[in-house]
């Protein structure tokens, strides 16, 4: 048996490898991972972001699901951006309550096995003892300078009132100190008492006291269905998950057999599932049996629209953004965590909390401004999510975990990346393979492909024959990755993380 662990950070995971190499189990493990993430990659996801994670435990046969994401404040009130087409990125409306923390502490308080002072220590070292800055926090706090040096939160992060260098050394205790108090109080140190005044004080009391202090985590059921003989695991909307697994569902209706993947057919399914996506995500609250996105007859509807020879006109989905990371872990005796944790856009709304060293989310930008629509902003929803973590098994036993990041992309990165696995492809190969994502997301628009270096010309020309306009890339894209993955093959266990993110790493300890 072995021990793995596969992240965006070479630090996150060694991190959580070093968990599990002390007692801890997977849980453990990629909460660790998580947190420290959060420390060394700020333009990711943090203790003011949201969480989602799929859990294995060997023995059982289906996957736990926690949704820890956060519902608008109180005091939303709609009207007060009538003049806007969407919420502005750093308004105090674009954050809902932050989840990650609550569900930090659901995960260990159920699976838990080492303490969390030991879970929280990897973090609070390297807030004390500093990190290199890496290319991506390089260019984010650059990005970002003029709004974050002027924040007791934020100052810290440019010393000597500079943008750090890439391989800077930084160190972060303002963030040290808040994460210690975390690990000796507990969640009702965040949720309770100065630190939910100092939340609300800070979005002009949009999010109250008593939202934060009412905030629960929920177990949840997982969306499921089998695909190339295998059962895929999703988290339900209010995320797009769903997604994923009906654009492989489709392809697989439409699939003439062969081991080859048709790109005209997989970008169809996509478009298909997803064109009808802002309908159908959005928070259905305890009436989730009321979604049918992954209804076989929907499905069957859908593969009906493509022709195998042009492309078909679809609505697509509004734009949404990305800054999330995500991460797996698995312990030498069978359990595993599929676990992604986001900020949203980069640092997120931008807005720190007094001198507490973190930042607040800004994934109420995934509602919309349309009155009566189930997905607009209004007081206790929860916005559409694009977090997107897959689990896979087969014949009741845990066989793959996958995930990554990139916003609306991420269903897209995936059923491409998924699919090559089902299709029996090296695990390697599939992780440096080319990838694509469409980036025209206007109501009823053409097929437009962006496609990374390395595609056989064959497949470009079939596809602008079959009416897709079609940019090819100069380079691998950051954007497009990184997935982290976890894989069962006839050998033993694999990991692999991906090159197009320079930080990402995976360890495998066998036992």
């Amino acid at each position: 048996m072995s021990n793995i662990v596969v992240s965006p950070h070479y630090l996150s995971t060694n991190a959580g490898i070093d968990i599990l190499n002390n007692g801890g189990n997977a849980v453990d493990a990629a909460i660790g991972t998580n947190i420290v993430q959060g420390v060394v990659a700020p333009e990711t996801c943090g203790i003011g972001g949201d969480l989602f994670s799929l859990i294995w435990i060997n023995g059982e046969n289906t996957p736990y699901c926690l949704d820890s994401s956060g519902y608008a404040g109180s005091n939303v009130d709609i009207s007060q951006l009538s003049s806007q087409e969407s919420i502005p990125l750093d308004h105090p409306m674009s954050v809902t309550v932050p989840g990650a923390v609550k569900g930090w502490f659901s995960m260990h308080d159920r699976f838990g096995k080492l303490s969390i002072d030991d879970i929280f220590s990897h973090a609070i070292k390297i807030c004390d003892e500093g990190f290199k800055v890496s290319t991506e926090l390089h260019h984010s706090l650059s990005f970002h300078k003029d709004t974050l040096i002027k924040q007791a939160s934020g100052s810290e992060l440019f010393p000597d009132g500079e943008s750090p260098k890439i391989g800077a050394i930084i160190k972060r205790s303002l963030l040290g100190k808040t994460l210690k108090r975390l690990s000796i109080d507990g969640p009702e140190y965040f949720y309770t008492g100065s630190v939910a005044k100092k939340i609300s004080e800070t979005l002009n009391h949009i999010i109250t006291e008593d939202d934060l202090r009412s905030f629960k985590s929920k177990w949840i059921e997982p969306l499921s269905i089998d695909v190339y003989g295998k059962t895929g695991w999703v988290t339900p909307p209010h995320t797009q998950s769903y997604l994923t697994l009906g654009t492989l569902k489709i392809y697989e209706l439409l699939d003439d057999g062969s081991d080859n993947i048709d790109f005209h057919t997989l970008v169809e399914s996509y478009r298909a599932i997803a064109s009808e996506r802002d309908d159908l995500t959005y928070d259905y609250g305890e009436n989730i049996d009321q979604f049918n996105g992954l209804n076989l007859e929907y499905l069957n509807t859908l593969s009906k629209l493509i022709n195998k020879d042009t492309t078909s006109v679809f609505a697509q989905p509004k734009e949404l953004g990305g800054g999330t990371a995500y991460m797996c872990t698995k312990d030498n005796d069978g359990n595993a965590v599929s676990l992604i944790q986001s900020n949203f856009h980069g640092i997120g709304s931008t807005i720190g909390v007094d001198d507490l060293g973190f930042f607040l989310h800004n994934r109420g930008a995934g509602f919309n401004l349309i009155q009566n629509h189930p997905n607009s902003l209004k007081p206790g929803r929860k916005p559409l999510h694009t977090l997107s973590p897959t689990m896979w098994s087969v014949d009741g036993n845990l066989d793959m975990v996958i995930g990554t990041r990139g916003g609306r992309y991420q269903p897209q990165l995936l059923s491409h990346f998924i699919l090559k696995i089902l299709k029996n492809e090296n695990l390697e190969h599939a992780m440096t393979s080319p990838r694509w994502n469409i980036d025209e997301f206007g109501k009823e628009s053409v097929s437009e492909i962006n496609i990374e270096p390395g595609i056989d010309e064959k497949i470009i020309n079939d596809l602008i024959k079959k009416g897709h306009k079609v940019n090819q890339l100069n380079d691998l894209q950051n954007s497009y990755g990184p997935i982290s993955a976890i894989v069962n093959t006839a050998e033993s266990w694999k990991a692999s993380h991906d090159i197009r993110v320079d930080t990402a790493s995976s360890i495998i300890k066998e036992i």
